[in-house]
């Protein structure tokens, strides 16, 4: 018995040992001061947020040339006292010469291959866990990314090999097998690579659908377009996207457009500019962003990062709008 047990232990030793496994983290931590335009009394307009990941990766090769992959995302993120930590994204993935299919729960292909200008600013760009600064009416985001997207949810994707620099995939994620959970998400995402003398670029485009979740309900529409081109120290992003608000008819656009420059010695500036309105109402949002980053020290960044806006619902009351300003700093570590 002891020599079975003995073998049977190193047959697993064997086998575990086929996968590598890797543990990388990281934490932002962040101070808030914001200025409202419509103030609460006896509000302090500031506090301190983080957001922290551990990410467990495994992944071994099959001798048939496939890649399995397995990852586990632990986010605990939050004010004031955070103390619980859940499981932000957790799948596998299968890669070969077919391409890379995911199951689980993860971004779908229609953010991991869109763009919006906001990706310049960092950690507190508009689009990272709601601004606040596009009202409680019918505008439904505030970057040019694919709105309506899947975002960490259970659900299938595939994306295709590379070919000639383009780069193509799909989501879908089943809404639920309720009589309240029919709004099923398909997305679809895009990219072209290219190289032009001295420019890098990509070209963006993603679209997404979600069916109505209850019979004579509102099915939505979402779709995006983006150029990212660099030379140098030099980033610029173009982005335009818009998407159907629950209210049948309505539907929110967004231009976002921003340049990045690298200083260097550890040191990138940003700029980004962002129109957001609805198509019939008049309720409009504009933002202006400007953002520094420093590099401290490897794995550990510094980022300043101010948002002035003007937010208007679009009615003779104005007594919803809003002119005011947020300002961030952020610590982030990576491990």
């Amino acid at each position: 018995l002891g020599t079975t047990a003995l073998a049977a232990a190193a047959t697993l030793s064997a086998n575990v040992a086929l996968a590598d496994v890797t543990i990388s983290g990281g934490m932002e931590f962040t101070y808030e001061d914001h200025d409202p335009g419509t103030s609460t009394t006896g509000a302090s307009n500031d506090d301190f947020n983080s957001d922290q990941n551990v990410v467990i990766k495994f992944e071994s090769k099959t001798d048939s040339g496939l890649t399995l992959g397995m990852v586990q995302n632990i986010e605990s993120i939050g004010e004031e006292a955070v103390g619980t930590a859940a499981s932000d994204e957790n799948y596998i993935y299968i890669k070969g010469g077919f391409g890379t299919i995911e199951l689980g729960n993860n971004d779908g292909a229609g953010d991991q291959l869109t763009r919006t200008a906001s990706d310049l600013v960092g950690p507190d760009a508009l689009s990272d866990n709601g601004s606040g600064m596009t009202g409680a009416g019918n505008l439904v985001d505030d970057n040019a990314d694919l709105i309506l997207d899947i975002n960490d949810q259970n659900n299938i994707t595939y994306i295709l090999p590379s070919m000639g620099g383009l780069t193509v995939g799909a989501s879908y994620a089943d809404g639920g097998q309720g009589a309240t959970e029919n709004d099923d998400i398909t997305t679809f995402g895009a990219k072209y690579a290219f190289t032009s003398g001295a420019v890098k670029g990509t070209i963006h485009y993603g679209q997404g659908s979600i069916d109505a979740g209850t019979v004579g309900g509102v099915s939505r529409d979402s779709n995006t377009m983006a150029l990212d081109v660099s030379t140098g120290p030099f980033r610029a992003v173009i982005a335009k996207g818009e998407a159907d608000a629950t209210t049948a008819g309505v539907t929110t656009e967004v231009t976002d457009y921003g340049i990045q420059y690298n200083l260097g010695n550890g040191l990138t500036l940003a700029a980004v500019g962002t129109q957001v309105e609805e198509n019939t109402g008049g309720e409009t949002s504009d933002i202006t962003t400007v953002s520094a980053k420093y590099n401290v020290a490897p794995g550990l960044d510094a980022y300043l990062t101010y948002h002035d806006y003007d937010y208007e619902d679009g009615t003779t009351a104005t007594t919803n709008d809003d002119d005011g300003s947020k300002t961030y700093v952020t610590i982030k570590a990576s491990f």
